[in-house]
């Protein structure tokens, strides 16, 4: 029966020309080292600050879910009152509702309030990378077609001042250095 091959491994293998030693020594026994552990890269700030962003949006959602669910299980709806008068002191008044039913309302509302304060700045944020992402599209990219045009047209006209520039710049290379010239 032959062992697996292990790809970490890095034992020699043993010698098996003719004519190799039948009997390895001590000193040629590999010597057992640690697997070594495959990398894993630790998660940045960012990947732990959506991590518990995501974690506290789905507990919100999941209570107000079922703040809704029970209120609806629980829920009479004949102390709900909607008054609308012409005087302009028009209201919703909840009168008869049980303590487990203002409790169930109240956290209701905050998880909601929690909810709406996770998902907000983020449904902000995509549509700031949106917006950026089509100006780039709509204004950059035909900016930059028109300046490779320009660049393409133009490029006799940046040859010759090139080799204008060059020859302007040419030094002399036959003049001897200033040491060379001076009396002794």
């Amino acid at each position: 029966m032959t062992d697996p091959i292990d790809p970490l491994d890095r034992a020699p293998e043993p010698d098996d020309r003719p004519g190799a030693t039948a009997a390895p020594t001590a000193s040629a026994l590999p010597v057992p080292v640690a697997a070594p552990v495959p990398y894993r890269p630790r998660p940045s700030a960012w990947a732990r600050v959506f991590r518990w962003w995501l974690g506290l949006s789905v507990l919100a959602f999941a209570g107000v879910a079922l703040c809704v669910w029970l209120g609806a299980a629980h829920g009479d709806f004949s102390p709900l009152h909607i008054v609308v008068t012409d005087d302009g002191s028009d209201g919703v008044t909840i009168n008869g509702l049980s303590d487990a039913g203002g409790a169930l309302l109240a956290v209701g509302a905050g998880l909601l309030a929690l909810l709406l304060l996770l998902l907000i700045p983020v449904l902000l944020a995509i549509v700031v990378v949106a917006v950026a992402i089509a100006v780039v599209c709509g204004v950059a990219v035909p900016l930059l077609a028109v300046a490779l045009v320009l660049a393409v047209v133009t490029s006799p006209i940046w040859i010759v001042g090139l080799l204008v520039w060059v020859a302007a710049r040419r030094r002399d290379t036959n003049r001897l250095a200033a040491s060379a010239t001076m009396p002794a």
